[in-house]
Parts: C-alpha cells; sequence; structure tokens
C-alpha cells in the first residue's frame, strides 16, 4: 500500500427531485483516493458517519504506515536493535498475530514481514528511484528470508527469530480498514453504503432496489475492462502492477513482490478476487489477491481453491486472462474478449 501526505478533500451531495439521496465524500489516504457513498438515509446521519469512517482511515493511516512514525515503525525500530517489543495494544496484537496466520494459508505469496526487501526495491518512498536496486542485497535478504512464524507472542512481549524482519501491512491495511469502515457504519445505523479505498471495495446494503455496481480496472488503459454486482457484504480487491512501478530498459518492476525470488512478481498484471461476507472479507479481499497475482500460472487456480476463493479473475502478463467458472457468470466485459485469450477455471 502507497502512504502519501493528505492531498485534497472533496465534499458533496448528489440528490434527484424524486428519489433519494447519495450522500459521498472522498480524500486522499492511504496514498489513494477513498471514497464512500451512503444511499437513501437521514442526510445528517449519514455525514456525521462519513466522518466518522475518515477519522478512522486517518487514524490508520499513522498507526500502521510503513516507512513514518507509527506504531510498525516502532516494532521495527527494536528488531533492527535486536530487542524484543512489549505491547498491551491489543489491536496490533490481534493484527500481527492474524497476518502470521494469513501468511502460512498463502504459503508464504503474502508477506508483511519482507518490508526490507520492499524498501530496497525503492517502494519505501513517495517517490520511485527508477533504477534497479542492489542485487547482491537482494539475494542475502532472500537467502534468509523473514516469515511472520518468526514472530511470537507471549506475555506482552513480540520476539523475534529473524533480524531481516521488517514489518509492512501494506498488502493488508486496506482490506482491515474496509473491514472498520462497515462496523462503524452499522453502529450508526448507516444500511446502504458503498466504501471504496482506491479499488478495494465493498459493498452495504443495495442502492435503492438493486445491488452495488462496480468496475474492474483495466491494468494498461485508463478505464475499466468490465463491471461486477456486488452483493450486500460482498467486498472485491485487486492486485496490479499498474500504480506504484517503476521501468528500467522497458521493463515494468511494480512493488508486489514475490519472496521466494526477492523480485517484483512480473507473471501477471492484475488479480482481483471477490470474498463474500464475514467479520474479515474485507481484508482477506486485500491479502488473498496477492498470491493469486504472485505465484506461478499453474499454481494460480490451485491456490484459489485451497483458500476457498469461488470468484476470480488474473489478466496474465501477455494479455491472457485466467477467471473462475463462478466469475464469468458474474462479469460484465466492456469489451468483447476472444475466447482464446480466457482459460476458465
Amino acid at each position: 500500500m502507497h502512504f502519501n501526505k493528505l492531498i485534497f478533500i472533496v465534499f458533496f451531495f448528489i440528490a434527484g427531485c424524486h428519489q433519494a439521496k447519495i450522500v459521498e465524500k472522498k480524500d486522499y489516504i492511504f496514498g489513494t483516493i477513498v471514497e464512500i457513498k451512503v444511499f437513501g438515509e437521514n442526510e445528517e446521519a449519514a455525514v456525521h458517519s462519513i466522518e466518522l469512517v475518515f477519522e478512522e482511515f486517518r487514524r490508520l493511516h499513522h498507526y500502521l504506515h510503513p516507512w513514518e512514525k507509527s506504531i510498525l515503525n516502532e516494532i521495527n525500530k527494536s528488531i533492527r536493535n535486536g530487542r524484543n517489543y512489549r505491547t498491551e495494544d491489543n489491536e496490533i496484537i490481534s493484527i500481527i498475530n492474524y497476518n502470521i496466520e494469513l501468511e502460512s494459508k498463502t504459503h508464504g505469496y503474502f508477506n508483511p514481514a519482507i518490508g526490507k526487501l520492499i524498501q530496497s526495491w525503492g517502494f519505501h518512498s513517495d517517490q520511485f528511484a527508477n533504477t534497479m536496486p542492489n542485487l547482491s542485497h537482494i539475494q542475502d535478504l532472500r537467502k534468509n528470508l523473514p516469515h511472520m512464524s518468526d514472530i511470537s507472542f507471549y506475555k506482552n512481549y513480540f520476539t523475534f527469530k529473524n533480524k531481516n524482519i521488517q514489518l509492512d501491512l501494506g498488502g493488508y491495511a486496506k482490506g482491515y480498514a474496509l473491514d472498520q469502515a462497515k462496523k462503524i457504519l452499522i453502529d450508526n445505523n448507516i444500511n446502504n453504503a458503498l466504501i471504496n479505498i482506491g479499488g478495494n471495495i465493498m459493498a452495504l446494503g443495495q442502492h435503492g432496489d438493486r445491488d452495488w455496481v462496480v468496475g474492474i480496472q483495466h491494468p494498461r488503459e485508463p478505464n475499466s475492462i468490465a463491471t461486477v454486482t456486488l452483493k450486500p457484504g460482498w467486498s472485491i480487491g485487486t492486485s496490479g502492477d499498474y500504480q506504484r512501478y517503476f521501468m528500467v530498459d522497458n521493463q515494468r518492476f511494480s512493488h508486489l513482490i514475490d519472496p521466494n525470488t526477492g523480485f517484483p512478481a512480473n507473471n501477471a498484471q492484475s488479480a482481483t478476487v471477490l470474498m463474500p461476507p464475514s467479520e474479515s472479507s474485507g481484508a482477506l479481499s486485500d491479502v488473498y489477491s496477492k498470491p493469486l497475482f504472485i505465484a506461478p500460472e499453474n499454481l494460480k487456480n490451485s491456490i484459489a481453491k485451497e483458500l476457498g476463493i469461488n470468484f476470480y479473475m488474473v489478466i496474465m502478463a501477455d494479455g491472457k486472462i485466467i477467471i473462475s467458472h463462478d466469475m464469468l457468470n458474474l462479469i460484465k466485459w466492456h469489451e468483447k474478449i476472444e475466447k482464446d485469450k480466457l482459460t476458465v477455471n
């Protein structure tokens, strides 16, 4: 996840003469455009609830920032200094323990412990260097690759078995923020809303008498390649190489690092997953798109099945599309897709 400084705030209302209002707010948090739409609710309640959500987003932006002042930086500083980290902060304890579980479930394709690799490739900055890193340093990190399982928690202390651990929750934080937003809106009796954090989206209720419809970004064009319908409570997440990347000798290097190679993954352009309602559906829609993006082509479908991902689409580097049968039945293409470009699982 790209964190950046607050740039602008836009607040406006859309209302038809004979239809319920949509109350909408946009902002720039987590280094991306964040948008919330509330449909058919009391205007004052909608405005208040949306502001509560944005306050939470700003808190999480500072709480989990991977390279500016944050609790993650405090933990990473302790690791660098060879010290255990004492905390009674139940939120970070829960987050780290859950991320330990998620790395195990994804066979290490999702690995928040590899912040040093991400930093070495220049992605702990608002501006990328557009130069290759020290490759011997990358290989050294890969040989002693840290894992979330190298972290333990006991009696208020985190302990660390690998000195190369550097936490970066960029592949989790936006999804976690979706789940937090859902709780806030529900607690404030907001029943119909769409939460969008840079393409990580969750639907609450409906848009009037129909479900919310969202677009899937085309990874090489400035428009969406298709739309999907989000049932109430469902989430969608996309990982792609088209926002945070740099080019060297006409080769694209994105922030999505393959822990197995130490290099940016390059077999796909984007991976999109839909997750059904659950307490952590936002986080899972964010996290589970990573292994489908990073894993070799021959493993993507088996990983999806193992993780229980019934709805997914991966656009490969050569433009071919791997898509689940359930997703194919749900998606509406914006242009005709040739059959020889589709692999349906």
